[in-house]
């Protein structure tokens, strides 16, 4: 009896010791049931940038809508196809740009929030925050510039607000304004940067400059719409600090194999759908611009630049070969070619139309000044820095460069300044496409192979789509907000026009 008692207490204890220990022995270290905020920003940094810059989005969307690349196969998107833009851009992506970057960073936004102390061993709660903002208006924007009217003030509640409305682009774009005026505020440029950061890998100097940088943009893009606003915001985010510098660039820095390689070297592995446009070289060659041989490579059959025509049938593109045209260059294809989110380059082409816009702002020279720099920073990038500086100067001085002859010529300041901004963008798909959109330049063409636009009386202008449909499952999921947004903005179709793209 007394053993049997013994034995029932021995029992008691092993059973309280393993159920004391239960959830910490059974927990995997592996498969943690948090992911730490370092670990979502990296999340966010690659999402964002993978939806931004893929073989789909960028290469069949924004690539295509600026013309820096052409179709050799499936050629829908470049003729500007509503089903398949909707189809294969609108539908995934709407949900991809919500539903994993932007989601992401909510999180780490709500982890600070209610939970600090899980945070806090990732870098300075407010830095944290502040990258977190920052690179939510970077995402924002990319979607508020697709699609125009788009889910802001209510977006990323969860089931707290199931149905979002869509907010006007002039209350998202102040919106925008506002978060990163908080977002510059919270930095903390000596204390701790967020682990996991793979853009500037916690340095908030850098960071606070392409927040600075990015209030440029922002507020550039609505300039004729809040005129006022604009003027402010781009005097105070110069005198704060901007990227002047390629050394400050804000990329994200993809690695050199899979799973973390540039997305459109994943893609071109298997698939060699795409090939310089025949708008971009040609233009390129007009100039004697050395950029051409950094964009694209010789077309192997001639050596010489070709640009496939853009937007011809697939019947059409069938008939030429990759040898035939002028294919991406090498340095596009790298494994780890970085993803741009802002460059110096676009800083000088901002500061040079903000001196054209408002001639009193004390902005580190005059327009002429900051045009120039803008060309000399994109071709120092391009170029890896082999391009000599004598160059760069022979080619600023070409009459089709020169600003003070443009000038002369007749030339706008928008057209002088749009164009070589356009130029520069290249590989930023939706920027330079948004470009077209607000300082209407020229330039682009119709689609060659679409009998929709053969009559010589539509002009190029009247075709290129001035912004994305919605995505259909929108109509049925979120029916009120959705009918709500078409019948403010206008017709859910490509031609209209978005609230900063004033004619």
């Amino acid at each position: 009896m007394r053993n049997i008692k013994l034995f029932g207490l021995a029992l008691v204890l092993l059973v309280a010791a393993c159920t004391k220990d239960f959830e910490e022995i059974n927990t995997s270290p592996n498969n943690p049931p948090k992911a730490s905020t370092a670990f979502l920003l990296t999340s966010a940094q690659k999402y964002i940038c993978d939806n931004t810059y893929d073989e789909w989005f960028s290469g069949r969307f924004g690539m295509q809508m600026a013309q820096y690349w052409a179709s050799n196969s499936y050629t829908d998107e470049s003729r500007y196809t509503t089903s398949s833009l909707r189809s294969r851009i609108a539908d995934p992506y709407w949900r991809l740009h919500y539903n994993t970057g932007l989601q992401d960073l909510q999180t780490i936004l709500s982890t600070i929030e209610k939970s600090p102390a899980e945070a806090e061993f990732n870098g300075d709660l407010n830095n944290q925050k502040a990258v977190a903002l920052i690179l939510q208006t970077f995402a924002f924007q990319i979607i508020t510039d697709t699609w125009g009217m788009v889910p802001y003030t209510e977006a990323l509640k969860g089931q707290a607000i199931a149905y979002p409305r869509y907010d006007d682009q002039r209350t998202i774009y102040l919106g925008m304004l506002e978060t990163l005026n908080t977002a510059i505020g919270l930095i903390r440029e000596s204390n701790a940067g967020p682990k996991g950061d793979q853009v500037y890998y916690g340095d908030m100097t850098q960071w606070k400059k392409f927040a600075n940088s990015l209030k440029m943009r922002v507020a550039m893009r609505m300039a004729d719409k809040e005129d006022a606003t604009a003027k402010d915001a781009i005097q105070q985010a110069f005198q704060a600090g901007v990227i002047l510098d390629n050394g400050d660039n804000a990329a994200f820095h993809y690695l050199g194999s899979l799973p973390n390689a540039n997305p459109i070297y994943e893609d071109y592995l298997s698939r060699k759908d795409f090939a310089s446009s025949n708008t971009m070289v040609d233009t390129l060659l007009a100039l004697n611009d050395p950029r051409v041989g950094y964009f694209y490579a010789p077309a192997t059959a001639s050596g010489q630049f070709i640009g496939e025509r853009y937007g011809m049938t697939d019947a059409q593109a069938a008939v030429t070969t990759l040898a035939d045209v002028s294919q991406r260059s090498a340095l596009i294809l790298e494994p780890d070619f970085p993803a741009m989110l802002f460059d110096a380059a676009e800083s000088h082409f901002i500061l040079a139309e903000a001196m054209k816009r408002w001639p009193s702002l004390s902005l580190g020279g005059d327009a002429k000044t900051h045009y120039s720099e803008g060309i000399r920073a994109s071709m120092e990038f391009w170029s890896g820095g082999s391009l000599l500086p004598s160059e760069i100067n022979n080619y600023l001085a070409q009459p089709g460069v020169d600003y003070d002859a443009l000038e002369a010529a007749g030339a706008t300041w928008k057209q002088i300044i749009g164009f070589q901004k356009w130029i520069a963008l290249y590989n930023q798909g939706v920027q330079g496409w948004s470009e077209w959109r607000r300082l209407d330049f020229g330039v682009l063409r119709k689609p060659a192979g679409s009998s929709t636009f053969n009559n010589p009386a539509i002009k190029p202008e009247d075709v290129v789509p001035l912004r994305l449909i919605y995505p259909s499952e929108e109509a049925t999921l979120n029916a009120t907000n959705f009918s709500a947004a078409v019948a403010a903005q206008g017709a859910n179709n490509f031609r209209t026009r978005l609230w900063w793209d004033a004619q």
